[in-house]
């Protein structure tokens, strides 16, 4: 038997939840097989980069007649600065991640990244005498971390882009929060799992099949720890019962914990 653990989107990507390192680490010492995966981070990764956002751009324009994007400040800026975004991409998340952190110099020159609504809060920060807004924050030799600061707001653009133009129920650590945070009915997110087909719906499809082609688990353990992961979940148990209805899904973590101790709804089981 081959269990695999995973930890569905969204969650703070930077401080990852331990739940599954620990009980993959516990049943390995058990002499268990077991596995761990991320597609919150694997989603990331693929949604933020050149093919990703090529692909987000490419919705957008095809969806444009039903979306109120000429209201979105960020989906305006997007379009207008595609090819901008998509040369500086992956830079800018080998950055974050640690793997090129000479380009730090390049991105505190504001020359270097897109700077679209998000980047209006550094602009209303406290002011300095040399005219530096957020001096305050890095002073001269925090280089590194004001980067890190300039790319998580490209992100968050990004981010926008996505919410406002694609998925509302998107956010960088959070996805379709408000269909679980203490939720008396099973039924909206229920129809939601089943009836939403965006982008990052397909996105969510195809990184669940490629987990379970590459680790052909028996047994998939999904934490979630917090509602802004609910969805994530069901949408990925979803989408393994039709990859083979012989895999036994089973949901953990503080979710479960704390809002479904009082469970009485049958349909939950279709999934769990």
């Amino acid at each position: 038997m081959k269990i695999l653990f995973l930890t569905p989107p969204m969650i703070q990507l930077n401080t990852p939840y331990p739940a599954t390192a620990y009980l993959t680490g516990f049943l390995l010492q058990s002499g268990f097989n077991a596995v761990q995966a991320d597609p919150a981070i694997e989603l990331v990764l693929k949604l933020f980069s050149k093919k990703g956002l090529t692909e987000i751009y490419e919705e957008i324009q095809k969806n444009s007649k039903n979306l109120h994007t000429q209201d979105s400040r960020s989906v305006l800026f997007f379009l207008k600065n595609i090819s901008y975004y998509i040369q500086v991409i992956d830079p800018a998340i080998r950055f974050l991640q640690g793997n090129d952190p000479t380009l730090a110099m390049r991105i505190v020159s504001r020359d270097f990244l897109p700077e679209g609504p998000r980047f209006a809060a550094i602009q209303e920060g406290v002011s300095s005498a040399d005219g530096d807004p957020i001096s305050w924050a890095f002073g001269s030799l925090g280089i590194q971390d004001r980067a890190k600061y300039f790319v998580s707001l490209f992100v968050d653009d990004i981010a926008d882009v996505i919410r406002e133009g694609i998925d509302s129920k998107f956010e960088i650590s959070r996805y379709g929060e408000k269909l679980a945070a203490s939720a008396p009915f099973f039924g909206p997110l229920q129809e939601a799992v089943e009836t939403s087909a965006t982008l990052i719906d397909r996105y969510l499809d195809q990184l669940t099949i490629e987990l379970i082609q590459k680790h052909q688990p028996n047994v998939v353990g999904i934490t979630v720890p917090f509602p802004g992961n609910v969805y994530g979940a069901f949408k990925m148990a979803k989408k393994i019962k039709q990859i083979s209805s012989q895999i036994r899904t089973l949901l953990g973590g503080g979710y479960v914990n704390t809002e479904l101790r009082s469970l009485s709804v049958p349909k939950v089981f279709d999934y769990f």
